[in-house]
């Protein structure tokens, strides 16, 4: 939820600002130019609502990751074993992994792409059952991984989610995917606004914007913007810093 209100805030700032820079272009009053920015950014927002809306249906391929990510490996080969109509397969089943003859398949889906410690463990386990054809079942992998492909005789293939989807529909056996209600925290959203990590950000956005205030007829507008961006700058100095949430003290009880 605090993700995608952020993704929502960002979106339309950099639209509203892409539009003020070129409208001033254009218009030779600057109350026109800000009026025209702020519709086009106001529509943009709504535009980008409905559209996310459209693809948060309880059946979607966002939702079906999320639901693999949570539950775990072992969820999605139980998943596509119900799904199997051949009762004849000679397909084995293991905890988190699919293993045909001459291949291994791996369900690996995390909320995140793969690393290199989990690529080089899928690959170890290739190994011990005598695979060297390897597909994944996953969200992605970094690229910085397949590096380990210079170490190993093997072969990866991701198998997306679009497949996984597909084939389960096919089936009827895609499972029971209850919509999510989002909360809001408004802890957690401090915790992101002001985390320390977005200092660089905050400083470079408002040296930037309060540079750009002496070069352009809206002084007091990017002057406004860039004090509240050094403002934010300095908050990530402070203890709120160090997360709302944080319990630094917890091990303090063990004794």
């Amino acid at each position: 939820m605090i993700a995608r209100a952020i993704d929502y805030v960002s979106f339309t700032v950099i639209i509203f600002l892409l539009s003020l820079v070129w409208t001033t272009l254009v218009f030779s009053r600057w109350e026109y130019a800000l009026t025209f920015s702020v519709a086009a950014a106001l529509i943009a927002l709504v535009t980008m609502y409905y559209i996310r809306r459209g693809h948060a249906k309880p059946y979607s391929h966002d939702r079906l990751t999320a639901e693999l990510a949570v539950r775990g490996p072992e969820y999605l080969v139980n998943l596509l074993k119900n799904a199997c109509k051949n009762t004849d397969t000679t397909a084995q089943f293991g905890e988190d992994y699919i293993l045909f003859d001459d291949c291994i398949v791996f369900a690996a889906f995390k909320f995140a792409v793969l690393g290199l410690n989990d690529l080089n463990g899928l690959i170890n386990k290739a190994a011990s059952h005598e695979r060297t054809d390897i597909y994944v079942m996953t969200r992605g992998i970094d690229r910085k991984a397949f590096i380990l492909l210079q170490f190993y005789n093997v072969k990866v293939r991701v198998v997306k989610i679009r497949s996984i989807y597909r084939f389960l529909a096919s089936r009827g056996a895609l499972p029971d995917l209850k919509p999510v209600k989002r909360k809001f925290s408004l802890a957690a959203l401090s915790d992101a606004v002001f985390a320390r990590s977005n200092l660089k950000n905050y400083f470079f956005s408002g040296a930037v914007l309060i540079a750009v205030a002496f070069l352009t007829p809206l002084k007091i507008y990017y002057l406004v913007l860039g004090s509240i961006s050094l403002a934010l700058a300095l908050l990530t100095l402070t203890p709120l810093g160090r997360g709302t949430r944080s319990s630094d003290k917890i091990l303090n009880r063990l004794k």
